[in-house]
């Protein structure tokens, strides 16, 4: 009898190992994804740019993070924390036992180095971020203090920025800042195990995640297919499982395929016609206010984004904090356009170019009807297009006219963008070169003021100063457009952009 009870337990393990193997068995092994530019530095401190800040989430975090829908502040390697009656001191109480994906504990000493890193590293981009930070202490491992030299509205949001991510001290210093900036370490779901730039960044699952369970596939591999055309091509042919930045005129389409899905994701993404406020006539004001009223921003809306966007009107995303709604599109008007190039100068218009990254269908499709649209006006375009790293060094390099790109937010709380849109230490105010004293006053009153319809005020009067002065022209707010086969599940992207994948599987059939 006993030898029979044995035998019966045996066979049930059995059975039941053979039903986990094949139930993990279902699910694919790695995911492939395409998007349209390979990112460049995936050091959080000194990029600057989306294809490297979406990346963030997958192998870094810091102690809180933003909701999915971008709105609210929660937990991430901070389990709880409590902040002084004055406001001046946060105290965070970390997730005990986290580890580095190399298997090595996260310490007291790794967390204040790295925000230390964040706040003073003068080439960052993003430093003002933490400028409010006065001092960081870690009285042990599982404990985090932080002081502010004041009151500050937007400090728990900036913490979950990507530049406050806790890293590794030792293994920073170990290695050269360009080994650094292509394979950091960290805590998130993911690491990095290969990089070929400009083909493919490939993502392996990160044994020592905190979540147990997660993520749930091995590997995610981003593939650099620049035209959008053959990255939807590719989708439909199988050769990947997701692509991102599809053509949106290709979005019925693909939504139409029995075997993919299409959906534009709610976004905080806006589109910019970017004014070299140096070069001129483009210096002049009213240059860049008869761009504005010569430009058809609706048929660029009709045209460009076949119904899945609508027209921009100001420099903040219309889904973000804060939006003004009382400032409106000027509206298109051939006759003011004309009349304005005239009083400054230029009735017969001028030349001017614009740089457009090659490949990519929206830029350069607003490009072409651009240029019909100001020939009306006299301006004579010239189209310049590019492959992405050379668009990228000549913009950052303010070696262009006018070109086009994109933000969304990073934060939930709008101080991050005006520190990044008017402050020109920063990004040179977006690498126009424009420079406005009342605005810079205007975000640093942003960054202290707490009461939240003064705030309010604050950021309406940026808004009305951007509107009027024009340093750059906002043509669109527009969603994420993904295509990805019905067999992937959990596919996470947030209104501020970043990737979400510890959920993200793909059923085998």
């Amino acid at each position: 009898m006993k030898i029979k009870l044995i035998l019966f337990i045996v066979l049930v393990l059995v059975v039941s190992i053979f039903i986990t193997a094949l139930a993990e068995g279902q699910i694919a092994k790695q995911i492939l994804i395409g998007r349209p530019s390979d990112s460049n530095d995936l050091d959080p401190v000194t990029q600057d740019g989306n294809p490297d800040i979406w990346m963030f989430n997958l192998i870094l975090e810091g102690l809180v993070k933003t909701s999915d829908d971008g709105t609210a502040i929660e937990p991430s390697l901070a389990d709880s924390w409590d902040i002084s009656e004055d406001g001046l001191t946060y105290t965070f109480h970390l997730k005990r036992g986290v580890k580095f994906s190399d298997g090595t504990p996260v310490t007291g000493e790794d967390w204040v180095w790295s925000f230390l890193r964040a706040r003073d590293t003068e080439e960052s981009t993003w430093k003002f971020s933490l400028e409010a930070l006065k001092d960081i202490t870690a009285p042990d491992d599982n404990t985090l203090t932080l002081k502010v030299k004041g009151c500050r509205a937007n400090f728990l949001a900036n913490l979950a920025m990507f530049n406050a991510t806790v890293q590794k001290k030792a293994y920073f210093e170990s290695v050269s800042h360009e080994e650094y900036s292509q394979k950091p370490i960290g805590t998130g779901p993911y690491m990095i195990e290969e990089w070929k730039i400009g083909e493919y960044l490939l993502f392996k699952k990160n044994p020592y995640y905190h979540i147990e369970g997660l993520p749930k596939t091995e590997e995610t591999k981003f593939v650099v297919v620049a035209d959008d055309n053959t990255r939807s091509l590719q989708l439909e042919a199988g050769q990947l499982d997701v692509a991102t930045y599809v053509p949106l005129n290709k979005m019925k389409e693909l939504d139409s395929n029995p075997e993919l899905v299409a959906v534009g994701l709610p976004s905080t993404r806006i589109t910019y016609l970017i004014l070299n406020n140096t070069k001129e006539p483009l210096g002049n004001p009213k240059v860049r206010l008869a761009l504005d009223y010569g430009t058809d921003k609706e048929e660029l809306v009709n045209f460009v984004l076949f119904g899945y966007g609508e027209i921009g009107t100001s420099y903040a995303p219309k889904a973000g904090m804060y939006f003004n709604y009382g400032i409106k599109d000027r509206g298109y008007d051939v006759d003011k356009a004309k009349a304005l190039l005239a009083e400054v100068g230029y009735p017969d218009g001028f030349k001017i170019e614009i740089l457009v990254r090659g490949g990519n269908a929206v830029y350069e499709k607003v490009a072409v009807l651009l240029k019909e649209q100001w020939s009306k006006i006299g301006v004579k375009v010239n189209i310049l297009s590019l492959e992405s790293g050379l668009t990228t060094d000549k913009y950052y390099g303010m070696d262009y006219e006018i070109t086009l790109a994109q933000w969304t937010n990073d934060t939930s709380d709008p101080s991050q963008q005006c520190g990044y849109v008017f402050v020109p230490e920063n990004s040179n105010c977006f690498h126009t070169g424009w420079k406005s004293d009342r605005a810079i006053e205007l975000v640093n009153q942003g960054e202290l003021e707490m009461d939240i319809v003064k705030r309010e005020q604050i950021y309406f009067e940026l808004q009305q100063i951007f509107y009027e002065e024009i340093p750059m022209l906002p043509m669109f707010y527009s969603p994420f457009p993904v295509a990805l086969s019905k067999n992937v599940e959990g596919f996470v992207q947030t209104p501020l952009g970043n990737y979400r994948f510890e959920n993200l599987v793909k059923n085998l059939k």
